[in-house]
């Protein structure tokens, strides 16, 4: 009686939505035929012993109510695991609205799918404030999922102490193949492995070039100069050292 009461108060703070908060029987739910999320063995027997052990449910499954019946759109596993733990009866939150096909499988997605993930540090810090061997187990956690080792402490490539700027070059389309070859032809003839970054001073000695090029060839458009630009590589691509003449300079 008093349960009731207080479920009925519950549902007093929830009426201005459309859920509302039941104890129903295990013979009234109706798990999903297809449902995406799985769980392993050792997990779900985990679940199971946690259920039997709480006597209860202690998160409530979410249902969509059609007459007496409740579907389980969040929860299979736990209302699964309640019935093989021997529960006659447990809590859902559900709606009564009637929901579509694609509305309720979105539920479903949504709730498996948006769940966050855990800081491992903070994860570890609480674990550890366990004392207890039966609560470290009953958290389903072990030193194995937690990484018996501190992970490696490794300095990120941080861009506060480079000083660098961004170019953006477009090309009309009929320029880009030509660009994307002379490119290529580079690339066969240098030596190492490409990189994206360069230094500064080179960053300087583009900007010299197309200033010259601009000059020498009265033009004003930055783009029609490295066009220029392009051209002088194209006719001096012979004097870019081949990989041999490279490794014979290193000896």
């Amino acid at each position: 009686m008093v349960e009731n009461q207080s479920l009925g108060k519950v549902n007093e703070k929830l009426s201005a939505s459309s859920l509302r908060v039941a104890t129903i029987r295990m013979d009234q739910c109706d798990l999903l035929e297809k449902n995406a999320r799985f769980m392993r063995v050792e997990q779900y027997r985990r679940l199971v012993d946690n259920i039997r052990r709480d006597g209860c449910l202690t998160s409530v499954p979410f249902a969509v109510k059609s007459g007496d019946r409740y579907t389980i759109l969040s929860g299979n596993h736990r209302v699964r695991a309640a019935r093989d733990a021997g529960l006659a009866e447990i809590m859902v939150l559900y709606t009564d609205q009637e929901l579509s096909r694609a509305r309720q499988v979105a539920i479903q997605l949504a709730h498996n799918a948006i769940a966050g993930q855990d800081d491992l540090a903070i994860l570890r810090d609480l674990y550890d404030e366990i004392n207890d061997v039966a609560l470290k187990e009953y958290s389903g956690l072990d030193d194995v999922v937690l990484g018996q080792l501190n992970p490696p402490e490794l300095d990120p490539l941080s861009e506060k102490g480079l000083e660098y700027r961004i170019v953006s070059i477009a090309f009309l389309p009929d320029e880009v193949e030509r660009a994307e070859k002379l490119f290529a032809k580079i690339m066969e003839q240098a030596t190492g492995d490409a990189t994206w970054i360069n230094r500064r001073a080179e960053y300087d000695r583009m900007l010299d070039a197309l200033a010259v090029a601009r000059e020498r060839a009265g033009v004003k458009n930055t783009a029609t100069a490295f066009g220029l630009l392009l051209d002088l590589a194209e006719k001096h691509l012979d004097e870019i050292p081949g990989p041999e003449s490279a490794k014979g300079s290193n000896k």
